[in-house]
């Protein structure tokens, strides 16, 4: 069976009337997600992330007449909310397969991520290979955040800095920590998260990649009685300037912290407030509109 996808990309403000519409229209079979690729809105959605200033939609009908029919429609309703409309035959296919096809593994920096229920490593002699299965954590390898962390990372082993104690605060899959104990095999390495399921998956990650390192679930750094020399925190704005403080107590003179998490449009704020405390801004690595920046502590 032949079905036809109508596919065009909205601006965020059109959302909600876009849902509205198409439920006047009784069509129901449609996703949308987020277009990153293009900008970030000032808006942020319920757990503090910014939102995208453009989503993709897609909407499947049986018949390319439908299709048709539906695109004039929406693209008269819409006409200064949406553009790069198209329609496309998309044929009955197992899914999953498709799915794990184009679910392809990742490479950044001298980093090569795959998962192992979904993927066979490549051959990749002169990169790193990383397992991880990230389920319903963050830390695919995939947002920017991750990937200027990584950058940032592979800045400070250029200029040889070596940690001995490294804090992955927000760890997610684990990503970030597993990367820093294959540059730096000698650490010593702590995870925290908020979410068990992510310590749980964190914990699984470091053993299948050989890491020997914990990971507990925790919402901040007030009771561990270590300190760090690096520092990894990829979350968000606010947290990121509520913790600064812990972080600041938490972190050995001439430390480092990389910070990611924000957009540009929230960077002052960060700044502002790391460098009211004892850290000055080291690097700094844009992709798209998401920053991450170190702070070394004088």
């Amino acid at each position: 069976m032949c079905m036809f996808a109508l596919s065009f990309v909205i601006h965020h403000s059109a959302l909600s009337e876009l849902d509205n519409f198409l439920e006047s229209l009784v069509v129901c079979n449609y996703s949308v997600f987020e277009n990153l690729g293009k900008s970030l809105s000032d808006f942020l959605d319920e757990d503090g992330f910014p939102i995208a200033k453009f989503f993709n939609v897609e909407i499947l009908e049986e018949s390319e007449f439908t299709a048709k029919e539906l695109k004039v429609k929406i693209e008269q309703h819409f006409k200064h909310s949406i553009f790069e409309t198209s329609i496309s035959a998309i044929n009955n296919q197992d899914w999953i397969e498709l799915y794990k096809k184009e679910l392809t593994p990742i490479i950044c920096g001298k980093f090569f991520f795959y998962n192992d229920n979904l993927q066979k490593p490549e051959d990749t002699s002169a990169l790193i290979p990383i397992k991880l299965n990230s389920a319903l954590a963050f830390g695919s390898g995939h947002h920017q955040t991750t990937k200027s962390c990584l950058l940032n990372m592979e800045y400070l082993n250029d200029i040889n800095f070596c940690p001995k104690r490294i804090l992955d605060m927000g760890c997610g899959t684990g990503i970030l920590g597993i990367c820093a104990l294959k540059i730096w095999p000698d650490a010593k390495l702590l995870g925290i998260d908020i979410d068990k399921e992510a310590v749980d998956i964190t914990i699984v990650n470091y053993k299948s990649n050989n890491i020997k390192a914990n990971a507990i679930q925790a919402s901040d750094i007030k009771h561990i009685t270590s300190k760090f020399d690096l520092i990894f925190c990829n979350i968000l704005k606010q947290p990121l300037i509520e913790l600064s403080k812990q972080f600041d107590e938490k972190l050995e003179n001439n430390g480092r912290i990389i910070t990611s998490g924000y957009t540009k449009n929230q960077e002052a704020e960060i700044i502002k407030q790391y460098c009211s405390l004892d850290f000055e801004l080291e690097n700094r690595i844009i992709i798209y509109d998401w920053l991450s920046i170190i702070f070394r502590k004088a």
